[in-house]
């Protein structure tokens, strides 16, 4: 018997928000609806026309209230960590399950905890997926046997970094040598750099933990893509991964795999046969 339709509730519309509607519309995002889209007030009329354009009958809204009241399955969360802020608990508390993109808003303890806490008593789930990240899947089976060390270094042109906090530390325009801008927990550089290292929040979710996975950070003007490299060590052996992943054409801080990681998570959920 095949899964129901799903029916999907998307905030944001953005890099991501674009990637899934025409996946949907090109109905490869599986046996999906998209219902209805909350997005800012100054996003609307992109959001209306693009829609239109794809042949999706969406509601849009900038009125949360609006959205919330729309009969959904799954609210895909695309536009930020401070939307996870606002809107994960109201999401889980009806009952609905909840996509998170921006898994670094889950370096607050006390917030994960919470929205863990609404999904075991109403019945939803947190799922988050995998973004521009490869490996995700071998690392959470090595964690069941244990894993002993995790490393991610991320290289990124220095113009993806520009609009961060990496501006306060060098001069991105004039650099030509790759410059670390940071070293340390995954926790700390995911929130130091929300934009652009959420990855390292979910390789951390996904092992030992935001405090045990170590992050590096760099701004390289000898790589066109944004590169991540991850090495891990455990019980079942040792990995080592390097994704290459090109940038977004509307966003260069977000690789193109991330929407498609989405689509592929959302997919998963109706398919019949899951690989991974």
């Amino acid at each position: 018997m095949k899964q129901p339709e799903l029916k999907l509730g998307l905030i944001g519309f953005g890099t991501i928000g674009k990637g899934l509607a025409r996946a949907i519309a090109g109905g490869v995002a599986g046996r999906t609806q998209l219902s209805t889209v909350l997005v800012k007030p100054s996003n609307l009329e992109t959001a209306v026309i693009c829609l239109d354009e794809l042949g999706l009958k969406t509601q849009i809204t900038t009125d949360p209230e609006e959205f919330f009241a729309i009969e959904t399955d799954l609210i895909v969360e695309a536009a930020g960590q401070q939307v996870v802020r606002e809107y994960a608990a109201r999401a889980l508390q009806s009952g609905r399950d909840l996509l998170v993109c921006a898994s670094g808003a889950f370096t607050d303890d006390v917030l994960y905890g919470q929205l863990v806490e609404l999904a075991e008593q109403h019945g939803g789930r947190l799922l988050m997926p995998s973004g521009a990240l490869a490996g995700i899947d071998a690392l959470s089976g090595m964690a069941l046997a244990g894993v002993e060390e995790v490393t991610i270094t991320t290289r990124k042109p220095p113009h993806a970094w520009f609009g961060t906090p990496a501006e306060k530390l060098v001069d991105l325009s004039s650099i030509t040598q790759p410059i670390c801008l940071f070293e340390g927990s995954a926790r700390e550089a995911a929130n130091l750099f929300p934009q652009n290292v959420n990855v390292a929040a979910t390789l951390a979710w996904a092992g030992i933990g935001l405090d045990r996975t170590i992050s590096r950070v760099f701004a390289d003007p000898s790589v066109s893509r944004n590169v991540h490299q991850i090495t891990l060590r455990g019980v079942c052996g040792e990995i080592s991964i390097e994704v290459c992943g090109k940038p977004s054409p509307d966003n260069p801080r977000t690789s193109a795999l991330t929407a498609y990681s989405v689509i592929k998570t959302i997919r998963n959920l109706t398919a019949s046969v899951v690989i991974g």
